[in-house]
């Protein structure tokens, strides 16, 4: 009995860290220098974020430096825009981004073509009050149920 206590007990120890690191993210503290510095719009709330969160923003900065320098642009901005969203704006986010997903092909790249015809459209237009980047109401019908 003795012996399979120990045995138990050796197995846990080596299986331990490995779960632990499975299951955790790094806090602010913990990130290298080169995360930080792409990552850096998100630090006031980083550290109260969900781990699995982290650990999809970690991996947009593990692709960051191979991104051409537009695309980098592009995702600083848009994780400065992030930042600065309520949770309940984040909410309705997240819930226009699953409802995406669950069209059909051929409508999502309809409403990718409306999207960058709006985004042309307002180029062009002479800037006013600044706006909000929100989605136009009709860019994202909400799928038959």
């Amino acid at each position: 009995m003795a012996q399979a206590l120990l045995l138990v007990i050796l197995l846990l120890s080596f299986i331990s860290p490995a779960f632990a690191a499975a299951t955790k993210a790094p806090n602010w503290a913990e990130l290298t220098p080169a995360q930080k510095e792409i990552l850096a719009p998100l630090e006031p709330e980083w550290n109260g974020m969900e781990v699995q969160r982290r650990k999809n923003w970690l991996k947009r900065a593990e692709r960051y430096p191979n991104m051409t320098p537009e695309q980098q642009q592009r995702v600083q901005s848009r994780m400065r825009e992030w930042a600065t969203l309520t949770p309940e704006q984040r909410k309705q986010a997240r819930e226009k981004f699953k409802n995406m997903e669950r069209l059909p092909p051929e409508k999502r790249q309809e409403i990718k073509r409306k999207w960058k015809q709006y985004q042309e459209e307002r180029k062009h237009q002479a800037p006013a009050a600044p706006q909000s980047p929100a989605t136009p109401p009709d860019a994202v019908p909400q799928p038959a149920r």
